[in-house]
């Protein structure tokens, strides 16, 4: 196995670790945002003790979903599973050749649809053209990856995220207050809002799945996940 394909083969399980997390993150997600926007679901504790709970059951979540995200997509350590890497991978241009080969390969594309008497020059034909249309997919997808992630870490909404996620969430760091006293950090201080939780998940999907088509040649049913994390956390409410 040469060189890059052993870093392909790295990014591929890279990947797979990345969505397995962003899976997990969005099902959290989907009942979290209950406990955000259902209101007949939040006035069964309102005037109670359990009022408490609720808050903390909130923040516990939406650290977490901050925690995960940031961790798979801004991640800068070079032994983690993080778009970051994966990008840094993408941005060297034989890496990103190489992988654009074995993305347009049609070796095993089958034409026996065509029926068993085709041609060997209609075959080689039908291959080129599919060839092409594939060049032209990974181009694109190459150049949305690459634009949009350095949008979204440029974006506040990052900037956010991974100031939070290193002063509150993972290291309780202090700071000193114009009274020169000392307080931990607090989600205010970042201007965070619950919605960055739901935000950062959104923000990166795209961009996450478009760079396991990359790698894989293959489409993720993430709708379809999604949809069922919806359906699981409505009927978790309603009992």
């Amino acid at each position: 196995m040469s060189c890059i394909d052993d870093r392909i083969d790295k990014n591929i399980l890279m990947i797979k670790t990345i969505i397995n997390t962003y899976i997990l993150v969005d099902q959290n997600l989907k009942l979290f945002k209950h406990l955000l926007q259902n209101e007949k679901l939040l006035a069964r504790w309102q005037r109670s003790y359990a009022a408490s709970g609720v808050t903390t059951l909130r923040t516990s979540l939406y650290m977490f979903i901050l925690s995960e995200m940031r961790a798979i997509i801004l991640d800068k350590h070079k032994k983690v599973a993080s778009v970051h890497n994966i990008i840094k991978s993408l941005e060297d241009v034989d890496f990103a050749k190489q992988l654009k080969v074995r993305f347009c390969d049609t070796k095993d594309m089958s034409v026996l649809p065509l029926g068993d008497s085709i041609s060997e020059s209609t075959i080689e034909m039908i291959r080129s053209e599919e060839a092409k249309k594939k060049s032209a997919s990974f181009e694109e997808s190459l150049d949305y990856v690459l634009s949009n992630y350095q949008k979204l870490c440029n974006s506040e909404l990052a900037l956010r995220v991974d100031s939070a996620r290193s002063k509150m969430i993972s290291h309780k760091e202090f700071q000193t207050t114009t009274n020169s006293e000392r307080r931990m950090f607090e989600a205010s201080d970042f201007g965070l809002k619950y919605c960055d939780a739901e935000d950062i998940v959104n923000e990166s999907r795209e961009i996450i799945f478009k760079i396991y088509f990359l790698f894989t040649k293959s489409s993720f049913d993430i709708k379809h996940t999604i949809k069922h994390h919806e359906l699981v956390a409505t009927d978790f409410w309603s009992k």
